[in-house]
């Protein structure tokens, strides 16, 4: 006997994911100050030569679907010199109507430099994608933080025929509002990217910030490493602050040019070759 399932029922409630991980540092030797972590989360702290400190951050899921959330919170303080990165590209499935949520909040305080250099977030046709930045940053601090996108598996010859997508920056410095970003796409994003007061065509985004009270003496710098790009790329200036921009024809080339601007950029910061976190090239 086969139970009858009537389609105008709603779709029986699937148990979501509540995950959140939160890592502090503080002094010039990266001392580690506070470490939180609930599933699907977590924080893996490699070893690196020096004393350095690049913290990998962990979705144990493998991706995100309607009503999942994700809480990443760091803080560099005292000097502290920290990289933070993703184990792996981050997936944005399908959703039955829920938004996927991700909160990413940074602080870096008290002469703190702080690293943010996700990769990739991937959207599946259908997902629906709300994600948060909030920094909080002082006058003696640095900070470079980067966030891209995908828009569809292009090498499955996917296309976000329907997709919602809000990104959201939010940058404080010594506690006042400097810059607010909100990029949103609702709908055919496949038919939405190509106009061209949007992204003339883009299938993969890009956006690098960086803030320092050095920040105007890097202006030449960026240019100089944005002019070698394949893609679409340019940078801007504010007080104590540049922003970078790329779009991409491809997932590919856009990832060559923002690490071939990272590598060169990231030099210019250390005074010596820095080369990327390990977990960029498995």
């Amino acid at each position: 006997m086969y139970a009858a399932i009537s389609r105008s029922k709603p779709p029986i409630p699937l148990q979501r994911l509540r995950g959140s991980a939160r890592v502090c540092f503080t002094g010039r030797e990266n001392r580690l100050t506070d470490l939180y972590q609930t599933n699907p989360c977590r924080v893996f702290l490699p070893r690196r030569p020096g004393g350095k400190v690049e913290a990998v951050l962990l979705n144990t899921a493998g991706g995100l679907t309607d009503g999942d959330e994700l809480d990443y919170a760091v803080c560099t303080a005292d000097g502290a010199h920290v990289v933070v990165t993703t184990q792996a590209a981050e997936k944005i499935y399908r959703s039955r109507g829920d938004d996927s949520l991700v909160h990413n909040r940074l602080q870096v305080i008290n002469g703190a430099f702080l690293e943010w250099l996700p990769q990739e977030t991937i959207l599946f046709d259908g997902a629906v994608l709300t994600r948060k930045i909030e920094i909080q940053v002082d006058t003696d601090s640095r900070l470079l933080a980067m966030d891209w996108l995908i828009l569809g598996r292009l090498a499955r010859n996917e296309h976000l025929r329907q997709a919602t997508i809000h990104d959201q920056w939010r940058l404080r410095r010594d506690s006042q509002l400097i810059w607010a970003d909100d990029f949103r796409l609702n709908g055919d994003v496949e038919a939405l990217r190509h106009r061209r007061s949007l992204l003339d065509g883009a299938h993969a985004i890009a956006t690098i910030i960086y803030v320092a009270p050095d920040a105007s003496k890097l202006l030449e710098t960026a240019r100089c490493a944005l002019r070698k790009a394949v893609c679409r790329a340019g940078v801007s200036e504010r007080a104590g602050m540049l922003i970078c921009r790329f779009l991409g024809p491809d997932d590919i080339s856009l990832r060559r040019d923002v690490e071939a601007f990272l590598v060169t950029f990231r030099a210019a910061l250390y005074g010596h070759p820095a080369p990327m976190p390990r977990v960029w090239a498995c």
